[in-house]
């Protein structure tokens, strides 16, 4: 039953209520995501289980999984956080979930992608097929070329924390009428946090380091993509992180004024310190490049 043969066919885009729960957990369909969470490696999750572990019992720890999944009586573990540095100053949380849960979320991110892909906008780069940091790299620079040279640069304050859970579900349910799909997705969303910080939020929402995470990012901030390209303006973002590309300096000022607005009907805010509006003659970084005057350096 379980034949981890490689390389996968990636499977035909799927309606969005049609599948059968059998057809959404196959065999085959828990395969491709085992495979995939094993190459993204990571640590273990609250319970310990390393790769290795799972993968001397698979087939009975993948059949057990997939039982849970088909009789509804999956439940997802304690979330573990973890800090790492943020690459300009500051701590970033991260979720650590267990691999029972990793495997679980696979399967529905390989269900839920072709099916919001096909919408999402031209500008937007981060963790989409096809496209990465140099493709958006090569949209600044073709906006620069084209003589926008001020630059909103901003920075979505805590966005993967932010993000609201129930309107995030709103979202979903507008292309997704399978309910164990949903259902699974805001048991995730309101997975516990085994050791929370204090003051912190008890629930895990779309924090970053679920297997989920970029997705939903992506289809949260869909709706700013579409208002910003609607009042033409030269958006490039990579999930959490964007630039706005003008030619004059007030038109920098209305699009930061545009974007604020925009994200604050989506509850997120800029941060006020990491936000500004810059020349290419002054230089800035976006994803790990350094632009300044008609040059690009790549800092690591």
């Amino acid at each position: 039953m379980w034949k981890l043969v490689l390389p996968f066919k990636r499977a035909k885009k799927p309606m969005a209520g049609s599948e059968p729960v059998t057809g959404l957990f196959s065999p085959e369909a828990m395969a491709r995501a085992w495979l995939q969470v094993k190459a993204n490696g990571g640590g273990p999750g609250v319970d310990g289980k390393t790769i290795r572990d799972f993968e001397a019992r698979l087939e009975e720890n993948l059949e057990a999984l997939r039982q849970e999944l088909i009789r509804g009586t999956y439940r997802p573990q304690p979330v573990m956080r973890v800090l790492v540095p943020k690459p300009k100053g500051g701590l970033r949380p991260l979720a650590i979930w267990t691999l029972r849960d990793r495997v679980a979320q696979r399967v529905v991110y390989d269900y839920l992608e072709p099916i919001f892909e096909e919408g999402f906008l031209d500008c937007s780069y981060g963790f989409r097929p096809g496209r990465g940091v140099e493709d958006a790299v090569q949209a600044v620079l073709s906006h620069r070329d084209d003589g926008c040279r001020w630059v909103v640069d901003a920075d979505i304050k805590n966005c993967f924390d932010s993000m609201d859970s129930r309107l995030l579900m709103r979202f979903l349910r507008r292309k997704v009428r399978n309910r164990i799909v949903l259902r699974l997705v805001k048991t995730w969303l309101d997975a516990r946090i085994f050791n929370p910080a204090p003051g912190e939020k008890g629930r895990a929402g779309a924090s970053q380091g679920g297997i989920l995470s970029p997705l939903l990012c992506n289809i949260y901030l869909h709706p700013f993509d579409v208002e910003m390209t609607k009042q033409g303006l030269r958006l490039v973002r990579y999930a959490d992180d964007f630039v706005i590309l003008c030619r004059h300096n007030r038109e920098a000022e209305k699009a930061l004024k545009a974007a604020e607005r925009t994200l604050a009907r989506l509850k997120l805010n800029l941060n006020p310190h990491k936000t500004r509006i810059v020349h290419f003659d002054q230089g800035f970084k976006f994803l790990g490049v350094f632009f300044l005057r008609n040059e690009h350096f790549y800092l690591s």
